[in-house]
């Protein structure tokens, strides 16, 4: 589980550079834009294909890391059977989401390549990035999938890396 938890990490710091990069290249499109009248060529396309890389390797963290809105709308009753089996039905929905969804990434793919489809300015080719959403969610599917078996053993689910020092409080100050 470390490597897993390890590998999805570095993903996110990927995914951060890459954000990172798209806010730098924002803000100047928009001094470029609004006081040199003259802003980046392409700017739009980049920040829109670079958003689906961003969001794609992002998946796997964020689950591991619980970075998620979580609605419980079944309660376990403090029951350790229910909260399992409540866990499990949500990874089984989750690996069938995400399954469809690298699944059709990829046959969009040779859809885009097919149509020669690409971005409208700098006219970047959709396949690649199509390739990178179907690998996101295959990422994805794997850390499911691993959850999943890790539940059905009866082992832990809690991250084997410490990702901040930050401790939640659900208590309000107002």
């Amino acid at each position: 589980m470390i490597y897993l938890d390890k590998f999805c990490a570095t993903l996110a710091v990927f995914s951060g550079l890459i954000l990172i990069a798209l806010i730098g290249l924002t803000f100047s499109d928009v001094i470029l834009r609004y006081i040199f009248s003259s802003p980046i060529f392409g700017a739009r396309d980049l920040l829109e294909m670079g958003m689906v890389v961003v969001i794609s390797l992002a998946f796997p963290f964020t689950w591991r890391a619980g970075g998620h809105i979580v609605v419980d709308l079944v309660p376990d009753y403090g029951l350790k059977f229910l909260t399992i089996t409540r866990d499990i039905l949500v990874r089984l929905i989750g690996l069938f989401i995400f399954s469809l969804l690298a699944w059709r990434s990829l046959i969009r793919s040779e859809d885009a390549v097919l149509f020669n489809e690409a971005t409208n300015m700098i006219e970047l080719p959709f396949n690649i990035f199509f390739i990178i959403l179907a690998i996101g969610s295959a990422l994805q599917v794997v850390v499911l999938g691993v959850e999943v078996t890790r539940l059905l053993l009866g082992l832990s689910l809690v991250p084997s890396v410490r990702w901040a020092n930050i401790k939640e409080d659900a208590s309000s100050s107002d």
